[in-house]
């Protein structure tokens, strides 16, 4: 039975990246006005977060009206990224070809030269997060790692894989013994590429986030302290008229202190970064539909 669902499901995805992109992006936007009436409680939960970020983010808190809109994208951009999933294999490196425009494009020729330190760049659950792998790829002329959680099924874990490795020209590991490949990668000069903006296992790293205390997961900043890697956030947002801006910050890791009081400093530089360019666009970060802040506002 599991491999039928597997089997299914790749069926489903394989025609969903078949079909008109105008035809998937209208059937996100309905999903804007459905999902909060069908989903309430995650509806809330985008309400009352999407609400501080706009508060950190203008100085001011807004009004009902604001947040219901925002809410609205939320669920729109949050499917949209499953629609993105499934067109990416066939469609990204297209997309990046001619409509994609790099904010700085001298920023990330610097990033991809390859010599005797590797880089890991960082994104969140946020905008298209599809597409800066395959930049990755594409600008590098290497073949950046990148780690993907298991997936309870073995036939769709298998084909997600293969095309997310032969698609996005990505290797794409298992998120289980992953530090080891990906510090073997960095030794290298190579590239990593990692999401990191939500702690879900373990305690994580405490960082103040728009203003309030959070917990970043402690895996990239500890791997960039390690390895003496360049540690980059990356994103890519959606604007409109089908286009996109690639967005790329560097993060600085100082070279005193202990190596947790590093990997702190560094994640403090992550976290400053996610402000920054989740603030042009925060109805495209999902993970507002989770638990972020460790107060109880959150």
């Amino acid at each position: 039975m599991s491999s039928l669902i597997g089997y299914i499901a790749i069926a489903a995805l394989s025609i969903v990246s078949r079909l008109p992109e105008s035809l998937l992006v209208g059937i996100a936007r309905t999903w804007g006005r459905v999902g909060p009436v069908l989903q309430r409680s995650r509806a809330a939960m985008g309400r009352k977060n999407l609400s501080r970020v706009y508060t950190f983010r203008d100085g001011a808190a807004p009004s009902a009206a604001m947040v219901d809109r925002g809410v609205r994208l939320l669920f729109e951009h949050h499917l949209r990224f499953y629609i993105e999933t499934a067109r990416a294999p066939r469609h990204a490196r297209t997309i990046i070809a001619t409509r994609v425009q790099l904010e700085n494009e001298e920023a990330v020729r610097a990033a991809f030269v390859r010599g005797e330190k590797g880089a890991i760049f960082l994104a969140a659950h946020f905008g298209a997060i599809e597409l800066p792998g395959s930049i990755l790829a594409d600008r590098s002329g290497m073949r950046p790692v990148a780690p993907m959680e298991e997936l309870g099924n073995e036939v769709l874990q298998r084909w997600m894989l293969r095309v997310r490795g032969e698609g996005l020209g990505l290797r794409i590991i298992s998120a289980r013994g992953a530090a080891a490949v990906m510090a073997e990668e960095l030794a290298a000069g190579g590239i990593v590429g990692v999401v990191g903006d939500r702690n879900i296992v373990g305690r994580g790293v405490p960082v103040s986030l728009f203003g309030a205390p959070a917990r970043l997961p402690i895996g990239p900043g500890l791997l960039a302290v390690e390895s003496n890697a360049r540690l980059f956030v990356a994103a890519v947002i959606r604007e409109e008229k089908g286009l996109y801006t690639g967005y790329i910050r560097q993060v600085q890791i100082p070279d005193q202190g202990d190596r947790m009081e590093r990997t702190k400093a560094a994640l403090t530089g992550v976290a400053a970064a996610f402000e920054e360019l989740i603030s042009k666009a925060p109805e495209q970060w999902w993970t507002l539909f989770y638990p972020i802040w460790d107060d109880p506002q959150s």
